[in-house]
């Protein structure tokens, strides 16, 4: 079997506030075989900087119903260093959600580029202040190529 790109992000919240509005994004990207959801676990720091983490399965209630759709064949491969890491970047009375996702779209790409000799060398994710900045320049290039089309029209 072959496993699709991994890709891990931590997703903070003021005020350990999480909820949960993500969640059908994920189900839906999940159940389109978009994604396979690896692990998700649930981080909270309170105003004195204590660090809880809450894997799925430690959930009861409302909470693990809520999260019962995505949370079914999660594997639980993070370890307290995970978790350390991941509350450092957060600010006091802040709550996070540590994802682990599988890109299960790409792995046919994956395989045709192994299958063609192709070798992984490097990798990565573009930081998201990157990323908005790229969103702008793209953005600004449309509004340009939309005025020129609209004097064309003219």
């Amino acid at each position: 079997m072959t496993l699709g790109p991994l890709e891990y992000a931590v997703v903070g919240f003021e005020g350990n506030r999480f909820t949960g509005q993500i969640l059908g994004e994920l189900r839906a990207a999940k159940e389109k075989g978009v994604i396979r959801i690896i692990d998700v676990l649930l981080i909270k720091k309170d105003e004195n900087g204590d660090v809880t983490s809450f894997e799925m399965s430690d959930l009861s209630g409302e909470d693990a119903e809520a999260f019962g759709p995505i949370a079914g064949d999660l594997l639980e491969v993070f370890e307290p260093d995970d978790v350390e890491a991941a509350a450092s970047n957060l600010p006091n009375n802040c709550s996070a959600g540590l994802l682990l996702i599988e890109q299960t779209w790409a792995i046919p790409l994956k395989e045709a580029i192994l299958n063609a000799g192709g070798v992984p060398v490097v990798g990565g994710l573009v930081r998201p202040e990157v990323v908005q900045m790229i969103e702008a320049e793209i953005a600004a290039q449309a509004a340009g190529k939309n005025q020129a089309e609209m004097k064309v029209a003219e």
